[in-house]
């Protein structure tokens, strides 16, 4: 094992046991599994990510993809913004996303701080 590795590792085990326990992370999970047991958002879901994922396909290969794709497309899509669990979920996954991002920017701030120069004392 590297050297230190062992202390920093430990550092990482803590931060994820304190965001398991963090309100967003609960909020988020809770959400998730609400979107799980709903067999509405789960099809709305899985037929809009397919659809999706095929007309991504098409698009990098040059296919043409027909009008009538391109409109259930945005019907799923409507479905998927209408359904009260998944808007749920959503606002609780960009709310965990932002505190994560957060943590990212905290950490990268501090591995920076060292690399900058002192500042001038005045």
């Amino acid at each position: 094992m590297d050297e230190g590795l062992g202390e920093v590792q430990a550092l990482a085990v803590q931060l994820g046991k304190a965001i398991r326990k963090h309100p967003r992370f609960i909020t988020w999970r809770e959400a998730d599994a609400r979107v799980r047991a709903d067999k509405a958002a789960t099809e709305a879901l899985d037929a809009y990510n397919r659809l999706a994922t095929l007309l991504a396909r098409k698009e990098r290969a040059g296919q043409p993809i027909e009008v009538e794709e391109k409109h259930q497309l945005q019907r799923l899509r409507e479905t998927v913004a209408a359904n009260d669990t998944i808007k749920a979920y959503m606002r609780t996954q960009a709310d965990y996303a932002e505190m994560m991002r957060v943590m990212n920017d905290t950490i990268f701030e501090v591995i920076a701080a060292e690399d900058a120069p002192p500042k001038p004392q005045t």
